[in-house]
């Protein structure tokens, strides 16, 4: 997962993301999850603080902050919703 903070009034397009990272990284370093946050909480040393965001996960019902999810098939990072989320536990949506 890669947590992004976005510049004001911007807005995540998955699709350009992934045309993007497709042709810089290899398929094994695409992060298969995004979560988008207000800020980034860091330490006193500007360190990101990873723990929380680790015990979180990736369940939409946990998590406040919007989440997406890497949909190859689709080529786009796509919103992770009930539904997908779904899809993803019973194996429908392949990472």
């Amino acid at each position: 997962m890669a947590a992004l903070v976005l510049r004001p009034g911007c807005r995540l397009d998955g699709a350009r993301l992934y045309r993007h990272l497709r042709e810089l990284l290899p398929p094994y370093a695409w992060p298969r999850f995004l979560r988008l946050q207000e800020r980034l909480d860091v330490t006193a040393t500007f360190k990101q603080q990873k723990g929380r965001l680790a015990r979180e996960g990736f369940d939409p019902a946990r998590v406040a902050d919007p989440l997406f999810v890497l949909d190859a098939a689709a080529g786009a990072y796509v919103e992770l919703r009930p539904p997908r989320w779904d899809d993803l536990l019973a194996g429908r949506l392949r990472l």
